[in-house]
């Protein structure tokens, strides 16, 4: 099993979401975690900029204010 832990320190930016994406691409992990999302809600839309497997699934708990998020998503 592949996991990864990535601290993002945000993932406002399209920019940074095709970083973390294409990197995750190249490595095909079974699990990632995304710490420092900063995030509110995620979505589906959201999580599919990142993550590219069409059977996915995630859990992310709510933030408070504009730090921290944590976003786990697994196929």
């Amino acid at each position: 099993m592949n996991i990864i832990s990535w601290n993002t320190r945000g993932l406002g930016s399209r920019k940074k979401r095709r970083v973390v994406k294409d990197f995750l691409r190249s490595e095909r992990p079974d699990v990632v975690m995304i710490q420092e999302t900063k995030k509110v809600e995620c979505d589906r839309r959201f999580v599919g900029s990142v993550w590219t497997a069409r059977n996915k699934e995630w859990a992310a708990p709510p933030t408070c204010g504009a730090s921290g998020g944590i976003l786990v998503i697994w196929d």
